[in-house]
């Protein structure tokens, strides 16, 4: 009797285990909006669902995506217009080993969509794979320069924005967009990959000690560039490094640092003054003549 009473009991434990797991992958699904763009040819020919990425429990609930080998875009477009719309590339951060709660990464391109600004989620590869993450961002502002046309989004206007390591990879393509990671694969990759202008929220990586990583090489050319970040964020020093050799660099740069905030800015902030920056944001957006 206590035999069959376990039995039964482990039985329930285990359809609640499965219950569970499907829900989460049901969740995953549906929160997986916006047209999908594999990023490389060989990837369009044979899209294999687990090489986009494993969900997986992160903190407070929330679900991180890992072990993405075949990169890809979600695209949210703005609401038609009259115009080509501007655009932003956004790179979610995760220390390239995950990518942040999908909530998180698909709303922000939600709030774009409300602005008139259309938006791409960068699923960039991961984990550990930092050099491939680059070579997949300089493809992703390779593809939308190239296909502008077909997704009403002008050329002339497409940004990059990027949190924590995110935001690394930002700054990389924003810097780096003359020296090509990878061998042309096709007639996209004809397109420059230099963003008209970075968004960095909370970067990550950007020094090494008082230095600016090496990774980096910045000039006058460089397009506008904002930062967003707090200084008890612990990677705080990085953006005051970036900021002191783009100023010096006589590139285009305009700071707002928070005294309170950590580590990753959202939208949905209820500290003040903190709370202002997606204002800010859009005031420099019209400053730099990318919104009306």
């Amino acid at each position: 009797m206590k035999t069959s009473n376990t039995n039964r009991l482990m039985g329930l434990i285990l359809c609640g285990i499965a219950f569970w797991s499907t829900a989460l992958i049901a969740n995953a699904n549906d929160e997986q909006p916006g047209k999908l763009i594999m990023l490389w040819p060989k990837d369009v020919a044979s899209p294999d669902p687990k090489g986009m990425g494993t969900m997986k429990p992160g903190r407070k609930g929330s679900l991180r995506l890992t072990d993405i080998t075949q990169p890809y875009l979600r695209f949210f477009p703005a609401p038609a217009g009259k115009k080509p719309r501007p655009v932003v590339i956004v790179s979610p951060g995760g220390g390239y080993m995950h990518i942040g709660s999908n909530a998180g990464r698909y709303q922000i391109a939600k709030w774009y969509n409300d602005h008139g600004i259309s938006a791409f989620v960068l699923h960039y590869r991961i984990p550990k794979h930092r050099n491939r993450a680059y070579q997949d961002i300089q493809r992703a502002v390779r593809i939308v320069r190239s296909r502008a046309a077909e997704w009403n989004i002008d050329p002339e206007r497409i940004g990059v924005m990027g949190t924590s390591a995110g935001g690394h990879l930002s700054a990389w393509v924003s810097t780096g967009y003359d020296t090509p990671s990878y061998k042309a694969v096709d007639e996209l990759d004809g397109a420059s990959c230099k963003p008209n202008f970075t968004v960095l929220l909370c970067p990550a990586y950007l020094n090494k000690g008082k230095a600016l990583a090496k990774e980096f090489t910045v000039t006058d050319k460089l397009s506008p560039t904002i930062i967003i970040t707090c200084k008890d964020d612990g990677f705080f020093i990085g953006s005051e490094v970036y900021a002191k050799a783009l100023e010096e660099a006589g590139a285009s740069v305009r700071t707002h640092f928070f005294k309170k905030g950590g580590h990753g800015i959202n939208l949905n902030s209820k500290h003040h003054p903190l709370s202002t920056w997606p204002d800010l944001y859009l005031q420099w957006l019209r400053d730099i003549k990318i919104i009306e």
